[in-house]
């Protein structure tokens, strides 16, 4: 599927009151936070951890409880469907925001500054 079919067939379940940019944009920080959050209760429980910027056990979780997986994939369906969301709002397509950050990234690759500071390097 294409990123602005995607964006065309998410935003025909949107309801009118949601169809505005305060909404997307708060409820997407909401998503996002949600998906932290069941990260979050993983390592309470201590089934994982963050070593050295990288989550571990993660695989071994996820192997022995698909459903963590499957309730994770959800709320990134959210975060896209809520992404999707901000850029109709915004009257900008999905498809366009993907190419122009690949864009971007090689752009800044090239120039050997992925590494540095700030939005304009």
């Amino acid at each position: 599927m294409e990123l602005n079919e995607y964006q065309q067939k998410a935003m025909s379940t949107c309801m009118e009151t949601s169809n505005n940019f305060s909404y997307m944009l708060l409820n997407l920080v909401a998503e996002v936070g949600e998906f932290a959050g069941k990260i979050a209760k993983q390592i309470r429980k201590g089934q994982s951890n963050i070593n050295q910027n990288q989550l571990q056990t993660e695989m071994r979780v996820l192997v022995e409880h698909p459903e963590l997986k499957e309730e994770a994939c959800k709320e990134l369906g959210d975060v896209l469907w809520q992404l999707s969301g901000l850029c109709t709002v915004m009257n900008v397509s999905l498809e366009d925001i993907a190419k122009q950050n690949l864009n971007k990234l090689a752009d800044r690759q090239k120039r050997n500054v992925i590494d540095g500071n700030g939005d304009n390097r």
